[in-house]
């Protein structure tokens, strides 16, 4: 499981790079040749992040007082937690959903509802791919946080 917070950490960032390219591309157009190299991996990139977003939420349901005790601690580890998996599921449910939709052979009507929440989503995707930036950065922080040489976050939480 320690793992998969990097893994989900890394996929954030390049998700919420992906979620404000807009934004990003508006200030800075020369960024558009390095946000074009990762757009074609979108899909899988989303279908990873869901994937690994609802992995990681089943591991951590057991231990939700664990990480609130840790979060007496380091006050935005509980935030860092429970939002960046929120994120995770969010952009991976955004630009994992075209591709999984290729995948489901017809036309099913859960199939066209997903659609349309999507659809829904992609309205807020600039907002939810800041939170994926921030999420992501404070995940991979904590992550590799150390109190006394001790990464409390693998002793602790991923046991």
């Amino acid at each position: 499981m320690p793992f998969v917070m990097i893994l989900i950490g890394l996929l954030l960032i390049v998700a919420g790079i992906l979620a404000v390219s807009g934004l990003i591309i508006s200030k800075k157009p020369e960024a558009k040749a390095m946000i074009d190299k990762i757009v074609p991996f979108q899909g899988f990139i989303g279908v990873a992040l869901l994937a690994l977003g609802v992995i990681f939420l089943l591991g951590w349901l057991g231990k939700m007082d664990i990480i609130s005790k840790i979060g007496d601690e380091w006050t935005l580890f509980p935030f860092a937690f429970y939002l960046g998996t929120a994120a995770a599921i969010a952009l991976g449910f955004l630009f994992g959903m075209p591709l999984i939709a290729k995948w489901i052979p017809g036309e099913t009507p859960a199939e066209q509802k997903a659609m349309e929440m999507q659809k829904k989503l992609a309205g807020f995707s600039t907002i939810v791919g800041i939170l994926g930036l921030i999420f992501g950065l404070l995940m991979l922080y904590y992550r590799f946080k150390s109190v006394s040489g001790i990464n409390v976050v693998s002793q602790i939480v991923f046991r």
